[in-house]
């Protein structure tokens, strides 16, 4: 008994001070994650991968649409992260204007996605509403790991000290890429080799929950795939297949950029053969919003 009083309040002291260091970060993802969770105001949130982090300027948005903005993307979470992060938002506030970035392996079996979601552990005991069931299909059991608070916080530690170290700035959640691709033949379209060939269920459930949130809120919601440098066929890519399907189904515009021929084959627009850089971010940024204001007009 007196084993388990001790390991408890080692844990508790532990668990205090771990979340102290993790909640007072400035900078880096777990900084930017934090302050979309609890205190972002932007009536236009970006949602996404990397390629919603990289593509999407915010004072693009804010000058083309005079409005706010925050650029919530986040390398390398999928689906499940998004939606957690976007049904903690929706607990809080009501944005204008929701978009989501479309991966095309999105609903693509990967056991990276479940594990990624450890960053989303130290928002655990405040949310804990919307992340058990997200967490759970993943890991079950989630109660019991996280029980311990200097769990839910301790994957997170090298992270924040590094940003501590060297702070990660970004501009309201965008973080510009600066280089330019050297034209090549041997160039290839980026593929995501770990993604599988199957449609994983929980990520089709996950996608309609994210569209079923904005609607219970009221809020407008947009998806958006961004662009290739060169020519990719879809064709026989079933979990773009299936997206397409869902946001037709459920009504929710779908603004493709794949392999809009503003940007294919213009090596001085893109950082790598799959990521824009800061020239490309500005004028895909400034597109979207273009369409973005034909949608509001035409209402």
């Amino acid at each position: 008994m007196k084993f388990v009083i001790i390991l408890l309040m080692i844990d508790f002291l532990l668990g205090t001070i771990a979340k102290q260091i993790f909640f007072s970060q400035d900078t880096g993802k777990f900084a930017r994650a934090t302050h979309v969770i609890e205190d972002s105001e932007a009536k236009v949130m970006v949602f996404g991968s990397s390629h919603a982090h990289r593509h999407y300027v915010p004072k693009v948005f804010e000058q083309e649409l005079q409005t706010t903005c925050y650029n919530a993307g986040a390398e390398g979470q999928q689906l499940l992260f998004h939606t957690a992060l976007q049904q903690m938002v929706l607990k809080r506030s009501k944005p204008d204007l929701l978009l989501l970035n479309i991966d095309e392996d999105f609903l693509y079996s990967s056991r990276e996605a479940y594990d990624r979601l450890a960053d989303l552990h130290p928002y655990y005991s405040d949310h804990r509403d919307v992340l058990k069931p997200i967490l759970e299909m993943g890991s079950p059991g989630i109660d019991f790991k996280l029980f311990f608070k200097s769990f839910q916080a301790n994957s997170t530690l090298i992270h924040a000290l590094r940003y501590y170290a060297s702070p990660q700035l970004d501009q309201k959640g965008y973080r510009p890429l600066y280089g330019k691709v050297k034209p090549s033949k041997n160039l290839k379209r980026f593929e995501n080799l770990e993604a599988g060939d199957d449609i994983d269920p929980n990520f089709v459930i996950t996608l309609e929950r994210f569209i079923a949130e904005a609607k219970d809120y009221g809020v407008p919601l947009v998806f958006v795939t961004s662009p290739n440098l060169l020519v990719t066929d879809y064709t026989n890519n079933e979990s773009l297949s299936k997206i397409r399907e869902i946001a037709r189904k459920e009504q929710v515009l779908l603004l493709d950029f794949f392999n809009s021929e503003t940007f294919l084959e213009q090596y001085q627009l893109f950082h790598d053969t799959s990521h824009l850089n800061n020239d490309g971010a500005e004028l895909f940024t400034k597109l979207v919003a273009d369409r973005i204001k034909e949608l509001q007009h035409s209402k």
